[in-house]
């Protein structure tokens, strides 16, 4: 059975709660990745709790571990490349929340209002990213093929983009206050797309091709 088979079938209860665990972790984590971000790059006042939402995500990240653990004890036979995937889309969704709030702490350390040409290019990025979030989730859920190719050719797009941000910020003329945040925030952008392509990766990949760009 491919993974395509087994996410359109009918699923063991414990894999089907992992799947709805999976979808709240990435629709949690596109909402504080948009809420860092737009503190960082659009100078938003922060008024959600970034810390309860992270929770939200590590608390489902070992939800999913646990319903794992119990479904390969009942039959370890039984889908356990599929079960090893769900384990890997659940890291890399918990690492979108911790890489999310480091975009929350680079705006803390910004001393001035991002407004310049630069800060525009990366929100473009980021908006961008923020569009990866339900294709990723959806392909994954769906197991759909032609989606998720489309987010991982999206993610080198991205990747492209804000490696001409990065190499227009070491030779620019900025000040440091607004150089430091944008470098952490063009990074972490970066690397959230990177997961979000890896999750891609778990529907047109064998298992042990997932993280072959050396994605961490």
């Amino acid at each position: 059975m491919g993974i395509l088979d087994f996410l359109i079938g009918n699923q063991p209860p414990l894999i089907q709660d992992s799947l709805d665990d999976i979808k709240v972790m990435l629709d949690t984590g596109y909402n504080l990745f948009s809420a860092s971000s737009a503190r960082l790059l659009e100078n938003e006042i922060l008024d959600e709790d970034l810390s309860a939402q992270e929770a939200v995500i590590c608390k489902r990240e070992h939800s999913i571990r646990r319903a794992v653990l119990e479904h390969l004890n009942i039959d370890p036979k039984r889908e356990l490349v599929l079960c090893m995937k769900l384990l890997t889309v659940a890291q890399d969704a918990e690492r979108i929340g911790r890489v999310g709030r480091t975009i929350e702490w680079a705006a803390t350390i910004a001393t001035s209002p991002r407004i310049d040409s630069t800060v525009d290019d990366i929100r473009t990025l980021r908006n961008q990213t923020l569009i990866q979030f339900e294709c990723a989730r959806d392909c994954f859920l769906e197991g759909d093929i032609q989606k998720a190719h489309d987010v991982q050719d999206k993610q080198v797009q991205v990747d492209e983009g804000l490696r001409q941000v990065l190499s227009h910020l070491v030779a620019s003329e900025l000040d440091s206050s607004k150089v430091v945040p944008y470098t952490i925030g063009a990074f972490a952008i970066g690397r959230i797309g990177g997961h979000l392509a890896n999750i891609a990766r778990c529907v047109t990949e064998p298992l042990h091709r997932v993280r072959e760009r050396g994605d961490s």
